[in-house]
């Protein structure tokens, strides 16, 4: 048989018979040309693989015919089938009905992660699940911010409305005193037909509450019916005992009145809260102060309705909530439009450079196994066209030495 080394065009003569004998296994035996120094693979018949060589191009083995010369080795049996010589990577070659060689393409397998995948990962993968948290961090953030904000507004609110409903209480006690004092004549029971002692006694606190004249009971009257009312903003309830009206008017809600009220020992003040039922038919809290006018044997009961003064907080406290959750639902939808375009772009450019790539692969394949005439068609201004650049002129490169070793020969 003849090997026709395509390197330099160098031609060998060899005796299969004697090249069986030494291919012992199916790596087959490998022959260096003399010339070239190319690296040729000789297996058996039937095996599929590549020649290991130094060169760019394919090695061609020609059966001998028996009157072909060969001076260097005696002629092979007839019996003896022709061995196959293949290049290295070169892809299986199959011919086609017209009778030219059409290349299969190889399929490319990753040890690892492709390229694409590696790309997705860090450059979406990573940054997305980052801004994620730290937009699910920024938004819990702002929503403790505001609960903190109104919360503590709110108390703070609650204990100014304290102070105002106590300091009225004792506003009105003390102008009260010095109205009796001045009036020694005046008998209760006409404490609210004079309309200075009622404009005194009787005063408006918050939006909805007020102030009333309440006489304390002597030391050998029942606090139940000892209590009676002298000045209030109902004439009805004139004279009447507050105990026993309160719990008309609270139903349940008078345990926790009573509760408060009874806890003036001595002639102290007392406040506290009580629950009570609002216009609108719902339970709501009232704060209550009452405090002793000096010298005498009455006391001033000051009470409203707290959400008169907690009220403009808790709809500033609804409104940031809602504009909080209207927020949220804002940055979402933003993170929601920026995943999708970052994936997109990450998406186009992966497949892009990829293509290229392999693009670049395949030329490099089919330029090792001797198809110098490949056309490589990347249009790109980065470094994969550089790299397009270089490989075309290592193909331009390969083919002038071909050709200029084949003029030498």
């Amino acid at each position: 048989m003849v090997v026709i080394c395509e390197e330099c065009g160098k031609i060998y003569h060899l005796d299969p018979g004697k090249l069986m004998n030494h291919i012992k296994t199916p790596d087959g035996i490998k022959i260096k040309c003399k010339v070239c120094e190319h690296i040729i693979t000789i297996r058996p018949p039937g095996e599929e693989d590549v020649a290991v060589g130094e060169g760019s191009g394919p090695i061609q083995s020609v059966p001998v015919s028996e009157n072909s010369p060969e001076p260097d080795a005696a002629p092979a049996p007839p019996a003896t089938p022709p061995l196959k010589v293949v290049s290295k990577n070169s892809d299986p070659e199959e011919k086609t009905a017209d009778g030219p060689r059409v290349a299969r393409k190889k399929k490319t397998s990753y040890k690892g992660f492709g390229l694409r995948t590696k790309m997705f990962f860090l450059f979406f993968g990573i940054p997305i699940l980052l801004f994620i948290g730290s937009s699910a961090f920024t938004q819990y953030q702002m929503l403790t911010l505001a609960n903190s904000i109104t919360g503590e507004s709110t108390d703070v609110v609650r204990q100014m409305a304290e102070e105002i409903i106590v300091n009225k209480a004792k506003s009105v006690a003390s102008q009260c005193s010095i109205f009796l004092r001045n009036n020694p004549d005046l008998n209760k029971d006409d404490f609210y037909y004079d309309f200075d002692m009622r404009d005194i006694a009787v005063q408006d606190v918050g939006t909805e509450g007020f102030t009333a004249l309440i006489e304390i009971p002597a030391p050998d009257q029942d606090e139940e019916t000892g209590y009676r009312i002298w000045c209030h903003r109902n004439e009805s309830y004139l004279g009447k005992p507050l105990l026993s009206k309160m719990k008309e008017e609270l139903g349940l809600g008078y345990q926790s009145f009573e509760e408060v009220f009874k806890a003036m020992k001595g002639g102290r003040g007392i406040k506290g809260y009580y629950r009570t039922v609002s216009a609108d038919n719902t339970e709501k809290e009232k704060f209550m102060a009452v405090e002793p006018i000096e010298q005498t044997p009455y006391l001033i009961l000051s009470t409203t309705f707290i959400e008169d003064f907690t009220g403009p907080i808790q709809l500033i406290e609804k409104s940031a909530t809602g504009l909080t959750e209207a927020t949220q639902k804002m940055t979402i939808g933003f993170i929601a439009v920026v995943i999708l375009f970052i994936g997109l772009s990450i998406m186009i450019y992966g497949y892009r450079l990829t293509s290229n790539i392999q693009m670049l692969t395949d030329a490099a394949d089919r330029i090792s196994v001797g198809e110098l005439d490949v056309v490589i068609d990347i249009k790109s201004r980065d470094e994969i066209g550089s790299l397009a650049e270089a490989v075309t002129r290592m193909q331009d490169s390969l083919r002038f030495s071909i050709e200029r070793l084949r003029k030498k020969r």
